[in-house]
């Protein structure tokens, strides 16, 4: 995935919110992981610790819808996740509640955003329905498994280098899917899981930033 820094245009500072997490009962693991993927599931079920990231049905059933879509041809597909982001026990977590996305330059190895279709996306964030925070972003490796590229390494580095970022990555011909979040040097597979339903939401605790977006598109390579 490829995509031009960000020009910064407004910029709020948000309260992280100091509030449990969706109860185990709403959650269950998706259908598309890996042993390895499920294995981190577990653990994170039976450390009773919040995930690093809660994925809602609604924004889960439209990655797919649009990764499936696109898995014949072998395009890639992207997007952003907007949620919100909490805090428990002094465990930071996100909540992903929705994804937007719009028309995309795309191939079987790389793809961004059609730069003329960049009001359009912005349009569609204003329209979300609620104050969310940008909490990562997601794309496709139809065919090629789940893994952070060297160029997606450096877009998650550039653009999504909060703790809280996280960067989901689909293949819907393995039918695989998996979160990342950026290490030190490197980054790490996540634990998230799936649930249903409104995420609960609090005004106490501590802030995180809330950043209005200019995207300049990147030069193919």
């Amino acid at each position: 995935m490829q995509m031009g820094k960000p020009r910064i245009i407004r910029e709020e500072t948000r309260p992280i919110r100091e509030i449990e997490p969706p109860p185990t009962s709403s959650l269950r693991p998706h259908d598309w992981l890996t042993d390895e993927s499920r294995a981190l599931y577990r653990a994170r079920i039976e450390s009773k610790r919040p995930f690093n990231a809660y994925l809602s049905a609604v924004a889960d059933a439209k990655i797919r819808s649009q990764s499936l879509t696109n898995a014949q041809a072998r395009l890639e597909i992207m997007g952003f996740l907007l949620g919100e982001v909490s805090r428990w026990h002094g465990s930071e977590y996100s909540v992903i509640k929705d994804v937007v996305t719009t028309q995309l330059k795309s191939s079987s190895s790389k793809v961004r955003f059609d730069p003329e279709a960049f009001p359009k996306l912005f349009r569609e964030m204003d329209a979300s329905g609620f104050d969310y925070i940008l909490v990562g972003w997601y794309h496709s490796h139809p065919g090629h498994t789940c893994f952070l590229s060297r160029t997606d390494l450096r877009t998650q580095r550039m653009i999504f280098d909060q703790s809280y970022h996280t960067a989901l990555v689909i293949d819907p011909v393995n039918e695989e899917i998996k979160t990342f979040r950026l290490t030190q040097n490197s980054y790490e597979e996540a634990a998230f899981a799936l649930f249903d339903g409104e995420s609960p939401s609090s005004e106490k605790g501590k802030s995180v930033r809330r950043r209005k977006l200019k995207v300049s598109p990147a030069p193919d390579v």
